[in-house]
């Protein structure tokens, strides 16, 4: 089969080339499936580094996210052969999804709904369950709250983005330029600041009244996290998301205690299959509701891809970007 192939360690246009490759076998509860289309995300680009947590050995194929038909199934899979299926594949044995078949742990998998088409499913799961898993299960988001997406144009902000609309916040949008800014407004935010000119403590503050965030949803880490306390309400919940940035933000406990804030871990992982279970058919009717469109902003073909991680990787990509096979 085709596939996009990490060799060694570094920046991806140097480690990543399209080859060929055995098609894996599924083992128990595992599935193989056609790929119909693979969202691209920073852990991507992060595996190519090594410096992915879950980075497989080499060679492998990237590729965590997947839409796609189930071709074949291992002992005791929970699907069988001919459903379309969505979710996160066993990228941390090399079986990624930037390949014409990848290999998914049924655990890791949810049937696409009816009316989804691939490119909108191959983006939809760990953008859209992170949001939910931080903004419902640990942020407590509310009606009427503010909302505070960093990030605003990468496809985890849009989802946030997305997510605060549809739960009735007031969200402010921060990024680093006019075209990223754009975006993020046309997701749906409220309030759009560009951070490269403006102190995003000062706008955020002047915005709310001095009020400040009452959550705030953090995939870039360091400085912007840590600066993030200066803005946040009385009670207010700070989510730390990821580290885009290269490290991971450090809270002042001084700075909690006095604004009686807390700091908050995300992490989907440590969430059972069950619990996703229901998380994912709240986001499904929210999407049938059409309270959420989960389209991608750009979807390229097979021969792109490597230009397109780069692009990520370079901070030059707007919104989700997904492959389609």
């Amino acid at each position: 089969m085709k596939a996009w192939i990490v060799s060694d360690i570094g920046a991806p246009q140097e480690v990543i080339a399209p080859g060929e490759r055995e098609q894996p076998v599924p083992g128990p509860g595992e599935a193989l499936l056609k790929v119909g289309a693979a969202g691209l995300g920073l852990p991507d680009v992060l595996m190519c580094r090594g410096k992915y947590a879950m980075s497989p050995p080499l060679p492998f194929v990237p590729g965590q996210e997947v839409a796609g038909e189930v071709v074949a199934v291992g002992e005791n899979c929970s699907y069988a052969v001919g459903e379309r299926v969505m979710g996160v594949t066993a990228f941390y044995h090399g079986h990624g999804s930037f390949a014409e078949y990848c290999i998914a742990p049924d655990f890791s998998l949810y049937p696409i709904p009816h009316g989804m088409d691939d490119n909108r499913a191959a983006g939809f799961t760990i953008p859209y369950h992170t949001a939910w898993v931080g903004l419902v299960e640990r942020g407590a988001l509310a009606e009427g709250e503010v909302l505070l997406v960093h990030g605003a144009a990468g496809g985890s902000g849009a989802a946030a983005i997305h997510l605060g609309k549809a739960l009735g916040a007031t969200v402010i949008a921060t990024a680093s330029s006019a075209d990223k800014l754009a975006y993020a407004a046309a997701q749906g935010a409220d309030h759009c600041i560009n951070y490269a000119d403006a102190d995003f403590v000062a706008a955020v503050n002047e915005i709310t009244a001095g009020r400040g965030a009452d959550v705030v949803y953090d995939p870039v880490g360091g400085a912007t996290y840590e600066r993030s306390l200066e803005c946040i309400a009385s009670g207010g919940r700070l989510l730390a998301i990821g580290y885009a940035s290269g490290r991971w933000g450090v809270a002042d406990g001084r700075t909690l205690v006095a604004r009686n804030a807390s700091a908050i871990g995300v992490y989907v992982g440590a969430y059972g299959h069950e619990q996703m279970q229901g998380c994912h058919a709240a986001l499904v009717e929210l999407c049938a509701a059409g309270r959420l469109d989960p389209a991608p902003e750009t979807v390229i073909g097979f021969d792109e891809l490597g230009e397109y991680l780069e692009r990520l990787a370079g901070r030059r990509a707007l919104g989700k970007v997904v492959m389609a096979l």
